[in-house]
């Protein structure tokens, strides 16, 4: 019987992996250029004495050290060199970075560089990290990062770092997700520096860029709204004629994200970057098609190259978990955690799933590949179908994450903090677009047409959403005063009657709009022989109804206060300010530039 396609498309993905054979790069940085960094540093995994400080380049290096002390913005090059390569400089302290490259990045021709490459071409990025020690608590000392690269010696401007913020020590904290090189995204960040002053850290739920693997998404896109430029106040990102820079926020506070779909690639050895990020299946997929072809990729039984194809064979997260130095958890590394930041209790949670579409063609010959249907051109390869929306990591009752969950609210760290925040990318309650379908696995329905074609759909009782009926239980049961989560870009809220608050605050770029009855939206509802009573064509699946801004809620047409916003003209950014135990949440229009963001809304954690 011949071999199925996916078996031998199988076979030339690890040959290839095991060849290393991506193609070289064409986008380094050129040996006759001076050497420039990549990203100004940014701060990671504070304590109490001490912080990682990391930058990125497009070289290699010999030496890459962090220059501390109130003398470290007199240096002048000649000191910056002698303190990188071992000398003794009065006045500052210096440390030492460890180097590694980034394994996965790339680019290919819908990068936002100048001139893109045809195919996909590995872009070889290094990634520094130095831990500064012996820091005092509640005080900021300045300092900044110097890479040497043959003779050539780059520094960064100065900043100014600190440990972990101590118990009752007042902080500001950025509250933010889907931040995806959206057009408002530098805009909202610089408005949030200009209006609440130095932010102490940064809580993003998830969408950190687009396609994880792009290099360009995370450091130089064209467009000007890349990753850390907008983080950094470099970007440079036009809306309605004005250029917005960002804000200069990582280079003093430490950044603590959650993962959200965005931050997941799909399968390897597709022709495009846009594809393998579309192009995920089910672990379970992919081990079953391991079993189908381990002889000939594995005939040693190489513990390690099985893994490395399944991985490559089903979704990854590696570039996310090597570009941030995160606390981790004994099942989920850095992609489930929990930590300390002064008064606030932070648990991040893996909540999410591939985004597919919701189209449904009437003629099921010509379904495609959608959340709820696939296409019937690939039902005999298990590794080309989309498995619906299928869930990355589980988080039901019983699962790892579940478990640890479980214990960690139970802990004393937990107990004993004055605030609580669980963030996740998906959330139990919303107004936005993707509560549809329930989050709940994919029920699988295979049907054969008069023709003998296999057709598949899928199914997603509402009742077995598991955000819904297994998470949020347990997180108002433990008394947590604040769930934070993104993935739908628009701002709305809502109380619990334990006091938890549910906030999304992703009005940050472009909005899928709000599905309520003042906004006039529906959500598309599948038709028969899906059963509708498992859609919500409006309204928040977890029945909570939404909170009207305290302050300041936009209007529609009619006058009528709304308790959300979902324009594009406007941008919303929210911050916790644990000296007060208050999140406000500030609005501005982009198409009035010279006005202040206005307070939308305020509430109290524990209120």
């Amino acid at each position: 019987m011949p071999r199925p396609i996916w078996q031998f498309t199988a076979i030339l993905t690890i040959l290839a992996l095991l060849m290393g054979a991506m193609t070289p790069a064409s986008a380094t940085a050129g040996t006759d250029a001076a050497p420039v960094l990549l990203t100004e540093p940014f701060l990671q995994s504070p304590t109490k004495n001490s912080v990682r400080v990391v930058w990125l380049t497009e070289f290699a290096g010999r030496h890459h050290v962090v220059v501390v002390g109130e003398r470290a913005d007199e240096l002048n090059r000649a000191e910056l060199r002698a303190a990188a390569t071992g000398g003794k400089i009065r006045g500052v302290r210096v440390f030492r970075a460890r180097t590694g490259e980034l394994s996965r990045v790339a680019e290919d021709a819908a990068s936002q560089i100048p001139d893109p490459p045809a195919q996909i071409t590995r872009r070889h990025i290094w990634r520094h990290e130095a831990t500064v020690r012996g820091l005092g608590v509640g005080s900021r000392t300045p300092y900044r990062v110097v890479s040497i690269d043959g003779g050539a010696l780059v520094a960064s401007d100065t900043y100014t770092l600190a440990p972990a913020a101590a118990k009752g020590q007042a902080q500001k904290i950025l509250l933010t997700s889907d931040h995806q090189s959206m057009p408002n995204t530098p805009a909202n960040l610089q408005k949030a520096v200009e209006t609440v002053g130095r932010i102490d850290a940064v809580f993003l739920a998830g969408d950190l860029v687009n396609v994880p693997d792009r290099a360009s998404e995370w450091f130089d896109d064209q467009r000007g709204g890349a990753f850390f430029p907008a983080l950094q106040g470099r970007a440079s990102r036009t809306v309605n004629g004005v250029a917005w820079t960002g804000g200069e926020i990582l280079q003093h506070a430490p950044i603590f994200p959650a993962i959200g779909n965005h931050e997941v690639q799909g399968r390897s050895g597709l022709p495009t970057l846009n594809e393998s990020f579309n192009a995920p299946v089910p672990r379970e997929v992919a081990e079953a098609a391991y079993r189908e072809v381990a002889r000939q990729v594995n005939p040693r039984n190489d513990p390690k190259i099985k893994e490395r194809w399944i991985l490559e064979n089903s979704f990854n997260t590696e570039t996310y978990e090597e570009i941030f130095s995160l606390p981790t958890s004994g099942p989920g590394g850095e992609r489930w955690y929990a930590t300390t930041i002064g008064d606030v209790r932070l648990i991040s949670l893996y909540a999410t799933r591939i985004w597919r579409g919701t189209g449904i063609a009437a003629d099921p010959a010509n379904w495609q590949r959608t959340r709820y249907t696939e296409a019937p051109a690939t039902t005999g390869d298990p590794l080309a179908q989309g498995w619906g929306s299928h869930i990355f990591e589980q988080i039901d009752v019983g699962s790892r994450q579940y478990r640890w969950l479980q214990r960690e609210l139970a802990s004393k760290q937990f107990r004993d903090a004055t605030y609580t925040v669980v963030m996740l990318h998906e959330g139990p309650h919303g107004l936005g677009d993707n509560v549809n379908p329930p989050f709940t696995d994919p029920v699988r329905t295979e049907e054969t047409d008069a023709a003998g074609n296999t057709l598949v759909r899928y199914d997603y009782p509402r009742a077995d959403n598991v955000l819904t009926r297994d998470v949020a239980p347990l997180l108002e049961s433990a008394g947590v005063n604040l769930v934070l989560n993104g993935h739908s870009h628009l701002w709305n809220r809502f109380t619990a009657a334990s006091g938890t608050h549910y906030l999304e605050t992703s009005n940050v770029g472009n909005s899928y709009g709000a599905f309520h009855p003042l906004s006039g939206r529906s959500r598309p509802v599948p038709p028969a022989p899906w059963n509708p009573d498992n859609y919500l064509a409006q309204g928040n699946p977890g029945g909570l109804a939404p909170q009207l801004p305290t302050v300041a809620p936009l209007t529609n047409p009619a006058g009528t206060p709304l308790p959300f916003v979902q324009s594009n003209d406007h941008s919303v950014f929210s911050v916790l300010d644990t000296g007060t135990g208050e999140v406000t949440s500030y609005v501005f229009d982009l198409r009035t530039p010279e006005v202040a963001p206005v307070v939308l809304d305020r509430f109290a954690l524990g209120a």
